[in-house]
């Protein structure tokens, strides 16, 4: 024998054709203390948006993937990273350049999907200002030069501080004995 349909579905159909079909399976389950999931099983059943001609709708958000968008941020990140590796080593890197690396970035996709002699200029310019394109070899080397020597000298000064310091303890050891 057949299990006697519930009260709660005819009620669950009023208030949805009440409302157009604009209340979702949630807030009718609310108001009537049922589950989700048994709205949403009448719903189908009985086709209540066929019945009153209303929108489908759903309580669940699904997130839609896009591989383009995905390969497009990871070839974005790459490329980010390509650049803030060559300014770091010509010396040159500051946070303050990370607008600058932005701009150069779009204006890189940009010209990745156009290729017009217009693009190529800005990129070309872009890359000046951040001391990429080639054309200031001397002061990438002077500046590689200068990092290495301010990074020797702080050696070299303790160095000597600790020549002086093993000094001055020998000579206090030999006019103690």
């Amino acid at each position: 024998m057949p299990r006697k349909r519930d009260p709660n579905r005819d009620k669950a159909f009023e208030l949805f054709n009440e409302h157009a079909g604009n209340i979702t399976n949630r807030e009718i389950a609310k108001q009537l203390d049922v589950l989700e999931k048994t709205i949403s099983a009448w719903k189908s059943r009985d086709k209540w948006n066929e019945k009153i001609g209303g929108v489908v709708r759903s309580t669940t958000k699904k997130k839609k993937r896009s591989t383009t968008k995905a390969k497009e941020s990871s070839s974005r990140s790459v490329r980010r990273e390509q650049v803030v590796n060559a300014l770091v080593e010509t010396g040159t890197y500051s946070p303050a350049l990370e607008l600058l690396i932005e701009l150069y970035l779009d204006a890189y996709e940009e010209y990745q999907e156009e290729r017009t002699e217009k693009l190529r200029k800005e990129l070309a310019k872009l890359l000046g200002q951040l001391g990429l394109d080639g054309k200031n070899k001397e002061l990438i080397k002077k500046n590689g030069v200068l990092l290495a020597k301010e990074s020797e000298e702080p050696k070299e000064k303790e160095e000597q501080e600790e020549n002086n310091k093993l000094i001055q303890f020998r000579q206090r050891r030999m006019r103690s004995q």
